[in-house]
């Protein structure tokens, strides 16, 4: 009968709807896979953590070598500074930076033991028996920044763009080496809009001497902050900013 078959072609439509409904067809996305999970929230090196974008910010920026006390200039002495603005610990380990500018690199950060505390700094240095071995949380020996042009990404454990410094077209935004002394490029601590491709949000290590945590023998001529907070900065910059 007519009013038979109309029914029955209406019971099917209604269930071939409801199996799409319930994901009974193959084409269906399932959503984000167990091996790329949204965020990851370990803490040690077996469980590494993502993150938010500008959670983790590149704080200091040391590109120009360090100086002993009797004037030896070492360029390869360098180091890059980590900040953690969240308010979870969070473990960098397998974290990648991409270089810029000067060179055209890539590498991963290390696995380490200890994350990075709630407003908690990270250093990662390149020399084991340089100005700033006794500070560093980990090494990378091939570790090239650049002198010239300096860009550097953060990238976390899956990939996702958490920060970047510098830029690829421009001088460095300040520091270097003045054949006396070498001074790192450090973050301006603004309120708003505070992004690291704009050359007004770093200043130059303000200080007469280098920090304490800088190893016996470099502080004179090696002027900068590692693991530690920035210098003073004198552009009037610390408490402006804009809604950008």
């Amino acid at each position: 009968m007519p009013n038979t078959r109309l029914c029955t072609t209406m019971l099917l439509a209604l269930a071939l709807l409801t199996s799409v409904a319930l994901g009974g067809c193959d084409n269906v996305d399932p959503g984000p896979s167990e091996e790329q999970p949204l965020i990851r929230w370990g803490d040690t090196p077996e469980q590494p953590s993502s993150s938010e974008r500008g959670n983790v910010m590149i704080n200091e920026i040391h590109f120009a070598g360090s100086v002993r006390d009797d004037g030896t200039h070492d360029p390869d002495d360098i180091f890059i500074e980590l900040l953690n603005k969240q308010p979870r610990m969070t473990n960098v380990s397998g974290w990648r930076l991409n270089i810029g500018g000067d060179y055209q690199k890539s590498y991963r950060i290390p696995a380490h033991a200890n994350p990075i505390t709630p407003n908690g700094y990270f250093v990662i240095a390149k020399k084991r028996d340089g100005a700033f071995a006794d500070i560093a949380d980990v090494f990378i020996e091939d570790l090239d920044i650049g002198r010239r042009n300096i860009y550097i990404e953060l990238r976390d454990f899956d990939n996702r763009l958490m920060e970047s410094a510098g830029n690829t077209e421009q001088q460095a935004f300040c520091g270097g080496y003045d054949l006396v002394t070498a001074r790192s490029m450090e973050r301006v601590q603004v309120l708003f809009g505070n992004r690291g491709e704009a050359s007004r949000n770093w200043h130059t290590y303000s200080d007469d001497v280098g920090f304490p945590t800088i190893n016996e023998g470099w502080r004179l001529n090696t002027l900068a902050s590692p693991g530690a907070a920035n210098s003073p900065d004198y552009s009037g910059s610390t408490t402006s900013g804009t809604f950008e």
